[in-house]
């Protein structure tokens, strides 16, 4: 495949009517950007009356060198792609169409054409929202949809063996340490004990995180990942997607969506709730006791992606978003006792 583009400048009309299967008269590249990787989107005019949109949201790698390589040795472009080759269409949660998924096997060349959401008239600003006890059920729902699709699937090691344990990247201890360093002085004494905990102990901590029955996981749920289709939660940004525990994208959402005041009255039923609809789709669920310390554990998930993200300023997410979630997921390191949790687990 290496007539992928690497570069919205290598996007042709011949490749679009190629993957498109529809002569493009023209099209005109707007807001191209970087973050994790590269987009953009295509507006384009076809020859001929057709049902494909005016507007398609392009993925494809980062311009930035040192960023390019990174998503590369990560495989995140390229595991991205496949979902949506892959599983896009089959997975039973909301996600964006898409229209051409291509990536060459060393990862170096992947583009993604997908459903341009605002035009499908979508919404990202859901404040409002967010902590209603209706929205967080019924993401929580979604998830459970989702994990009892895939629990324990045969299908890992089969055609969907590409599908791999959550990235354990060489080069998080050592942002996790560039975070302390930088950023200590202004931060909880939680921050300290985790950032100390991780580093010294990253490769049983990941062992950790990767207790429990196997299924498909988002694996990076945040607000800036999801969307709504009317009342309908939706995921994007599947870079991450992986294998592992349902409870990896639980403890991720709800320590990183959880308010100071809700995180303690409300994480409990949440988590009993999650566990009441994977018994309702089929799966025989976990006891909530087991489902509530690993809740504790993978708190300290979204915790090493929004350190991580804090050690690169601005480069992957503006850096006051990645502070204001770092006082939330500092909140429910506290509330769950999470450092002394995983402490004892990879210790015992």
């Amino acid at each position: 495949m290496s007539n992928i583009p690497q570069a919205l400048s290598e996007v042709s009309i011949e490749w679009l009517s190629r993957v498109l299967n529809t002569p493009v008269a023209a099209f005109r590249v707007t807001d191209a950007n970087d973050g994790t990787t590269g987009r953009g989107v295509l507006e384009l005019q076809y020859e001929h009356q057709s049902d494909l949109p005016a507007r398609l949201f392009v993925k494809l790698p980062p311009s930035d060198e040192a960023q390019r390589a990174f998503v590369i040795s990560s495989g995140m472009g390229k595991r991205e792609a496949m979902f949506y080759q892959q599983l896009g269409s089959k997975v039973p949660v909301r996600v964006p169409y898409c229209y051409y998924a291509g990536s060459c096997d060393s990862g170096a060349r992947y583009i993604m054409l997908l459903e341009h959401l605002e035009d499908s008239n979508c919404s990202f600003q859901n404040a409002r929202d967010h902590y209603s006890p209706h929205y967080l059920r019924s993401v929580l729902d979604r998830f459970a949809r989702l994990h009892s699709a895939y629990w324990e699937s045969p299908d890992f090691v089969g055609e969907l063996g590409w599908l791999q344990p959550p990235l354990q990247h060489e080069i998080g201890a050592q942002l996790v340490a560039l975070a302390l360093e930088q950023h200590v002085s202004a931060m909880p004494p939680v921050f300290a004990a985790m950032c100390e905990l991780y580093i010294a102990e990253t490769d049983a901590i990941h062992r950790l995180w990767n207790r429990g029955p196997d299924t498909l996981i988002h694996g990076d749920v945040h607000d800036g990942n999801m969307f709504l289709d009317s009342s309908e939660p939706g995921f994007l940004d599947w870079a991450l997607t992986a294998r592992g525990p349902g409870m990896r994208d639980v403890g991720y959402f709800l320590a990183g969506t959880l308010t100071e005041n809700d995180q303690q009255p409300l994480a409990q039923d949440l988590v009993s709730y999650y566990r009441e609809q994977l018994l309702r789709y089929g799966v025989v669920a976990p006891p909530l006791e087991e489902l509530l310390q690993q809740y504790r554990w993978h708190a300290a998930y979204v915790w090493v992606g929004a350190v991580t993200t804090l050690a690169m300023g601005d480069a992957w997410q503006p850096m006051n978003y990645t502070l204001s979630s770092l006082q939330r997921i500092h909140c429910a390191l506290e509330s769950l006792d999470t450092v002394s949790a995983i402490s004892a687990a990879v210790r015992s």
